[in-house]
């Protein structure tokens, strides 16, 4: 068995903190401005010392950038690489590979205000679509298992978009516009009367030619907030809609070793005209918070969602790409939290119910079959994607989920985080076509399902001085499959058996986190370190076969920076390394894609090293410019680790211009070197496949307050 390179992981590890402790002995003799005096909700569900927390968190302001797309904010943090396909579409790694399918939906948890925003069986890798970004007040982003408080989903980390509290009268009218016939029309009205506080919110944004052909969206979010307060009890409550619509470019597919993303005109180009994007969501909640005589607090979160999508699969092979699928889900939930504070102890007691009714059909109007292979001797087989419906089912999914969480004061230095959340899951499944397998595909016949989830959390954070930390975290994190992982099968099985759905159990993640931090006057650090193992890992193979029990292994090491260099220029920076391997072997035996799975080998999509740095200067006293560069690293593109993408390195330059009255102009170019990437590569039965990255472009932003 190939195990870690522990003495490859020990070294920077031991370098970075013995660089952390005796580089720099900051002193709190001028107010520590930076991290020091953040505070953030998420790891708690309530305000907590972001420097006095037991594991990393890393906070982002929308406010920052003009861009249309969630991701090109949520990838300033350490460890996370989000790549954008076409329009709103993305997939997304959190200290992980980028994953895809069931995983890449299911493994990563997206909140507003502490609510999922999708239920936890029915989660969508493009699950940054439904967020609003900017009319939040910040994104608050967690690498790693999530804590007890938070369940399936929270596998590999956690986004919460957390609203700014309504404080006062305000008006803020946003106007874009930028390359591609790309724009964004938003406006934002604050009012505050006897504390009562309302607010609304309108985005309207859109790409009217797109960077590709046929690939330009039209997008609208609308949200309404208020909050009030009787007597000791403290009321808000949101209501959220979002509606999209999306031509779709999908991959650049080429032979060989031809890297699609450096030709100009292969570049522009879409394969899949046809293919398109139709998304809704209703969100809402009312959060209710009772001051109780004891000095606790009572807060009961009662919420509904509901989602519907429509889209063509060109992401399928040969006819079966005339695929369209329709999903939908509506859901009704109730978070419970007590929360005290006495003695040495603080405490969360809690449950989280949510109950789910889903609906699922896949319908291909294209010819049967589809052949993959270039001849018979090279191994040429067909996939039969039979002509009509595919899949037609419905589930009902019901997740309680009682937990406790408590943070102890062990002497005047050291704080232990311990907790605990039981899940139960439960899927009620019908079936409305044929059962059985129909040529690929394999519809199970009507069945329930239940699965039983425990993921329990140590946490220490030690005080080394006043501006210096300590902390490490032991935690499990689990998540039930996905509804499609339970009843989308999609083949037989390698030895051509029928795919066995009680084969399929949770996924499971075991992580051990060490880290320190720093802050002064002048400058904040957090240097953190990783350890991770995965079981029961679903995900399809290079062979189109479905992979129910993989395991992986990550470890990693990750810095970030905040340091004022002088009283005119910053630097913001980040940078990770990081190791994924596959832990299990899997011999892949006929057909064109031969992805031979081997113990040790590097997990496809893992980037080993990412980047990102800004370099502020206030040029005057009403511009400030900014240079950006982010890096990716070089990573395999099959799990075979026969192909590689080389990474790249782009650089973006903004001007921030106060035009006074509460007035800002802002100024992008982004990709100003012009550089040839590609912000996605992998392979796909043995053809090369890409999604190319766009050249240098500008946004044009104008935001006025009032």
């Amino acid at each position: 068995m190939n195990h870690w390179n522990r003495k490859a992981f020990i070294a920077p590890l031991f370098s970075a903190t013995l660089l952390s402790t005796t580089a720099i002995t900051p002193s709190l003799a001028q107010e520590a401005n930076y991290l020091v005096d953040e505070v953030v909700v998420t790891t708690t569900r309530g305000d907590t010392s972001r420097f006095d927390h037991a594991g990393n968190v890393s906070l982002l302001d929308p406010a920052e950038t003009a861009n249309l797309y969630p991701v090109e904010l949520l990838n300033r943090a350490p460890g996370v690489y989000i790549n954008r396909g076409s329009s709103q579409e993305h997939l997304t790694s959190i200290r992980s590979p980028i994953l895809t399918g069931g995983a890449g939906a299911g493994s990563f948890l997206y909140l507003e205000d502490g609510i999922s925003m999708r239920a936890p069986a029915f989660a969508n890798v493009n699950a940054l679509l439904d967020a609003m970004p900017s009319q939040s007040g910040r994104v608050e982003v967690v690498r790693g298992p999530g804590s007890a408080l938070y369940g399936s989903n929270a596998l590999h980390g956690m986004i919460n978009f957390v609203s700014a509290p309504i404080t006062k009268d305000q008006t803020i009218n946003r106007i874009a516009a930028g390359s591609y016939g790309r724009y964004a029309l938003e406006s934002e009205v604050s009012r505050l009367n006897d504390g009562f506080g309302a607010r609304s919110s309108i985005s309207l944004t859109g790409d009217e030619e797109g960077f590709r052909a046929q690939s330009g969206f039209e997008q609208q979010k609308l949200r309404l907030e208020t909050e009030w307060k009787n007597n000791n009890r403290d009321y808000r409550f949101s209501l959220t809609g979002m509606n999209l619509n999306q031509e779709t470019a999908g991959y650049i597919e080429t032979d060989g070793d031809v890297e699609a993303y450096e030709d100009a005109t292969l570049v522009k180009s879409n394969a899949n005209p046809d293919a398109y994007r139709d998304s809704r969501s209703f969100r809402s909640y009312l959060r209710i918070s009772q001051a109780l005589d004891d000095g606790a607090t009572l807060t009961l979160t009662p919420y509904a969602r509901s989602n519907e999508m429509e889209f063509k699969m060109h992401f399928l092979p040969g006819t079966a790409k005339t695929s369209v699928e329709e999903n939908a889900h509506d859901s009704v939930g109730l978070l419970v939290n007590y929360h005290r504070a006495t003695g040495n102890v603080t405490y969360d007691v809690g449950i989280d119910t949510d109950f789910t009714q889903g609906e699922l059909t896949e319908v291909q109007s294209g010819a049967d079959k589809y052949q993959f292979g270039k001849s018979a001797a090279d191994g040429a087989q067909f996939i039969d994607y039979a002509q009509g419906t595919h899949y037609d089912y419905d589930v009902d999914a019901l997740v309680i989920a009682p937990y406790v969480h408590a943070v102890w004061a062990v002497s005047d230095k050291t704080d232990v985080t311990t907790g605990v959340r039981v899940e139960f899951t439960d899927y009620d499944y019908t079936n409305n076509t044929d059962d059985g397998l129909q040529g690929k595909l394999y519809r199970p016949a009507n069945r329930s399902d239940d699965f039983t989830d425990v993921s329990p959390k140590l946490g220490v954070l030690h005080k080394l001085s006043d501006n210096r930390r300590l902390f490490a975290n032991l935690a499990r994190s689990a998540r039930a499959p996905q509804t499609a992982d339970l009843y989308r099968l999609r083949d037989k099985n390698k030895d051509g058996s029928v795919p066995e759905i009680n084969d399929i159990d949770s996924e499971t993640l075991d992580s051990l986190e060490i880290g320190y931090r720093a802050a002064s006057a002048s400058l904040s650090y957090e240097i953190s370190a990783y350890v991770m193992k995965k079981k029961n890992h679903h995900f399809r193979d290079g062979n189109d076969y479905y992979e129910s029990n993989g395991e992986t292994e990550h470890e990693g090491l990750e810095v970030e920076l905040l340091w004022a260099i002088n009283q005119d220029t910053t630097l913001d920076a980040n940078m990770t390394w990081a190791n994924h391997e596959y832990a299990f072997n899997r011999d892949v035996s006929g057909g064109n894609a031969l992805e031979t799975i081997t113990d040790g080998d590097q997990v496809d999509g893992a980037p080993k090293t990412l980047a990102n740095a800004t370099l502020s200067h206030a040029t005057t006293a009403s511009l400030t410019t900014a240079l950006s560069w982010h890096h990716v690293g070089e990573y395999y593109m099959d799990a075979s680790n026969t192909a590689e993408y080389e990474g790249h390195d782009l650089f973006d330059l903004t001007f921030d211009y106060d035009m006074g009255a509460q007035a800002q102009l802002q100024v992008q170019v982004q990709n100003i070197l012009d550089e040839d990437y590609a912000t996605r590569a992998d392979k796909w039965f043995g053809d090369n496949r890409y999604f190319p990255g766009e050249g240098r472009r500008f946004m044009l932003s104008l935001k006025k307050s009032y």
